[in-house]
Order: structure tokens, then sequence, then C-alpha cells
């Protein structure tokens, strides 16, 4: 299959999401449908990005400043469903490269999407001079959840910037609930982390369920902030709080998915938390030597060519 131009297979995948969501939703001047064709029309006419590409697991892709960091690699493979295929260049259209201009931090960024795609999404936007960031973990597997965490990213970017993160998190949580099929029964929810850095270091965080958020410090040791409230979407009647903690020069923030974490090797010992902390300290304390070396740990640790969830993280620092 070259790009992916089987119109069967686009009609066959929006009819397929109608029965998870409602796409006739107006969603601002259009409807949900209408953004979701476009989205995929755009990826089925993406080059294919074979399987392994670019580089290995342990490289980092650098742009022209050399500032920011980003490895994405879609696993795919010859017999995949052309269904799930378009899922996952989906989602990796819509990763980010790069950060805004005036962003306060540096970052890198890596995903190992899992064969048979996940919902793990993250991204940023500036609003003056503070970063507000999200890192979202969609519940369940296949095309399903790769397409709520496309929903999920219409929603963040459609958001009043200047929300708090109590209500932002109410307000993506209520536009997503409201845009399902009310004849879907299954349940989709996210774990997620929503920050807001400001240029002073002072960060606002929400984690919703999701995995504790951790910070190097400039000595080398880790701080962990466990989660503030409950998955998004999951019990809507509860609002989730948020909390606070202060980045001095040379601290940095790692944010992963409950991949990572589950990640097992061939004993069936998880990764796990401590082992991730234990990797990030023992790094030089960059966002490039957090990727290096909490990469290199997980290559020894698991083949990365066999993964049972989409494995990401993300690390941060403030700029000089």
């Amino acid at each position: 299959m070259n790009a992916i131009d089987s119109e069967s297979t686009i009609q066959s995948l929006l009819c397929n999401l109608g029965e998870t969501f409602n796409l006739d939703r107006s969603f601002g001047d259009r409807s949900l449908g209408d953004h979701l064709e476009e989205i995929i029309r755009e990826a089925a006419a993406t080059e294919i990005i074979e399987f392994g590409t670019p580089g290995s697991a342990t490289e980092l892709r650098r742009d022209s400043e050399g500032a920011m960091n980003f490895f994405y690699r879609p696993h795919l493979f010859p017999e995949m469903d052309p269904a799930l295929h378009l899922g996952h260049m989906v989602q990796y259209n819509l990763l980010p490269r790069e950060m805004p201009a005036n962003s306060p931090v540096e970052a890198v960024a890596m995903l190992e999407s899992y064969c048979h795609l996940s919902g793990d999404l993250f991204g940023w936007r500036c609003n003056e001079d503070e970063l507000t960031m999200w890192v979202l973990d969609v519940s369940g597997h296949g095309v399903r959840a790769g397409f709520a965490a496309v929903v999920f990213k219409l929603i963040l970017a459609d958001t009043d910037p200047h929300l708090s993160l109590t209500a932002l998190a109410k307000e993506v949580e209520s536009r997503f609930i409201d845009t399902r099929h009310p004849e879907d029964p299954g349940l989709i929810y996210a774990t997620g982390v929503l920050l807001r850095i400001h240029p002073t270091g002072a960060v606002d965080y929400l984690s919703a369920g999701h995995p504790p958020v951790m910070v190097r410090r400039s000595s080398g040791s880790v701080d962990t902030f466990e989660a503030t409230g409950v998955p998004i979407a999951l019990i809507p009647e509860i609002e989730n709080a948020s909390s606070s903690f202060q980045l001095d020069p040379g601290d940095a923030v790692v944010i992963c998915t409950d991949g990572l974490l589950e990640l097992e090797n061939d004993d069936g010992q998880p990764f796990g938390l401590d082992h991730t902390v234990a990797s990030i300290e023992s790094s030089d304390g960059s966002p490039c030597g957090i990727y290096s070396t909490l990469t290199r740990a997980i290559a020894e640790f698991h083949e990365l060519d066999r993964l049972d969830d989409d494995l990401s993280f993300v690390a941060m620092r403030m700029r000089d």
C-alpha cells in the first residue's frame, strides 16, 4: 500500500467512529465529523513511515536550533489492518514537532507506539509567557482509543487559555462526554497531567489518576508528585483539584505514561517507578541527558520492538 488512498478505508473508519462519537455534534463552526474527516484525509495522504524509522530509539533528532529533540516511532507491520494503519498515521501527524517560540522550557519527547494503537497524547501551547502542557493516556487500545485521543486534542486546542487547570479539566471532561454517541455503552476515560509553567519557575499541576510527576532537582535527587484527582471522564461528579511546586534553576520535570512503568522484562518484572527514578537520578539532568539515560535503561530492560502498550515520556527544563 502506498499512501493510504483507499476511499473505502476512510469511509469505513468514519462509519466505525460514528458508533463511538456523535459526529454531528457542533464543534466550533463545523461538526466533529468534519474535523475528524479532515484529519483522517491528511493522514491518508502522508508518506508511509516504515517500522523502525527514523533511526533507533536511543537516538535523538535535533532541529536547526538544537534545542528541541523528539523521537516518535509508530510500530507498523505489513499485514496491519488498513484502518489501524491509518490510525497510527493520524497519531503520528498530531504529535508536536516544536515548542512555541516563547516557551519558558526546553523539552525532549518520546513515543514508541504499540502496534495495536493506544491513546497516548501530549501537547502544549503558550499564552503570553506561560506554557500550558498536557499528557494524556486514553483507556483501551485500537482505533477507538486512538481516535478518542484525537477528540481530546481537538477539545484542548479549542479551550480558553485563561482557564484554571481545574476548570480546564472539567471543560475537557464535559465536552468529551458530550461528543460520545448516546447508544455506545463503552466507557472511555483518560488519565492525564495538566501543567502550567510560569516564567518564574512556579508550576501549577493537575494529575487526573496519572503516574507521578517526577522532578529531578539540580542536586540529582528526584521528588515525586502524586495524582490530585481521578481520571477524566471516569467519574464526572468529582471535580479534580490542582496543586503546585517550584522549579529552581537546573531542575527538570519528567512525565511518563503507565506504558513505561508497567513495561515487563522476560521474567515478568515491571520497569516500575523506582527504576524510572533511579535512571533519571543517574542522568546529567538536562532533558537530552534524561532522555538518553532513561531510553538506554528501557532498551536494556525490554526489546522496544515488542511492546504491549504505548511507551512515552516528556522531559522539560527551564530555559537559561
